[in-house]
């Protein structure tokens, strides 16, 4: 086969994704390793057009009030209409999902991207074709970096729950929950609940089957797991699987099992910035007559809640309880003297608070 037909095909099936323009198939012939000027692709698009590759598929050239070419393949058979709104949804789904989990799986999601568009190909795909393929980015900012080590594991996780399965972590290196485990805990038997996705990394959350304590345990190629073929009932355990989970602030283990009515203040500016986002499902925020916000929380405490707060430093403060107070006031001294008297850190020493 030529080169020249090799690359017509080639872009072709680029074609039934979505829509190009010149800049975009040539970003896609330089991720694909094809060596070819922009002029050429573009006399590749236009014989195209020309070309009945497959019955009922038709490469349509659209022209905008700008004179900018798109080109799209449509499809005879195509059935569904669907709004712009529509395909805006779809394309800030898939740029703006998390990276640990389309980068191994981004066969998948072309294969499901060609079922959506074939299916769609009639609508207003080619409208805003430049900015879904090219103006639009995420920072990859704190997420986890997921090999197919990782996604093997989620696969098996995704058969557990599935079929009600019990788990046993036989290795956990991270304890990125601060679970409260005994020393030399593993083999730990589990019964998984759900797959959680928290600030960029994916974590199996479930109940210890002893004492039903509740776990998290981050997806990672340090994870060691033992499927199990002992069934359990997960509808039994959901209403106290829950009653956890909604407790905690995060994913962190709690101090201890009280819920505490929490009282944070924030300076105005501060206030305003984040109160706009997500923090628990219990959060209210009210404004202070000085100006300021109070954040009203009812959950347990733990260290993702006391990083929350140390965060912000002088910008908050602690109304209630006490106990919260207490232990800001203590890691904050600590963090000092590390940095004052070059003190030695310790992991043990730093958690021991929690």
């Amino acid at each position: 086969m030529s080169a020249h037909i090799e690359r017509l095909i080639r872009i072709y099936n680029r074609l039934r994704r979505g829509p190009v323009t010149i800049e975009i198939i040539s970003q896609w012939a330089k991720t694909a390793g094809i060596k070819v000027s922009d002029r050429q692709l573009y006399r590749d698009l236009n014989q195209l057009k020309s070309l009945q590759i497959a019955e009922g598929e038709n490469v349509i050239e659209y022209i905008n009030e700008k004179n900018h070419k798109t080109w799209k393949l449509e499809y005879d058979e195509a059935s569904e209409k669907i709004s712009q709104y529509d395909i805006n949804s779809f394309f800030l789904l898939k740029n703006f999902a998390p990276h640990s989990i389309i980068e191994q799986r981004k066969s998948s999601i072309e294969n499901l991207e060609r079922i959506v568009y074939k299916n769609a190909s009639k609508s207003q795909y080619q409208k805003f074709i430049q900015t879904h393929e090219l103006y639009m980015r995420r920072t990859n900012y704190f997420e986890s970096m997921y090999s197919e080590i990782e996604h093997t594991l989620i696969e098996e996780l995704i058969w557990a729950l599935h079929n009600q399965r019990i788990i046993v972590i036989e290795q956990d290196i991270l304890n990125a929950a601060n679970n409260h485990l005994p020393e030399n805990p593993f083999p730990l038997s589990m019964y998984p609940m759900e797959l959680v996705f928290h600030r960029g990394t994916v974590r199996i959350a479930g109940l210890e089957t002893k004492n039903h304590q509740l776990l998290l345990f981050n997806i990672d190629k340090t994870l060691r797991v033992r499927f199990t073929n002992e069934s359990f009932s997960r509808k039994q355990y959901i209403p106290d699987y829950k009653q956890k989970f909604d407790s905690i602030f995060g994913i962190s283990a709690p101090i201890n099992n009280r819920t505490y009515h929490i009282k944070i203040e924030f300076t105005k500016g501060y206030g305003e910035m984040w109160k706009t986002l997500y923090w628990h499902h219990s959060q209210d925020w009210k404004l202070l007559k000085n100006g300021n916000y109070m954040l009203h929380l009812h959950c347990s405490i733990g260290r993702e809640l006391v990083g929350f707060l140390v965060y912000g430093l002088d910008k908050v403060k602690v109304h209630q309880p006490k106990v919260l107070q207490n232990l800001i006031v203590t890691k904050l001294e600590r963090a000092a003297a590390v940095q004052k008297m070059n003190l030695f850190i310790n992991e043990e020493e730093a958690n021991k608070d929690y």
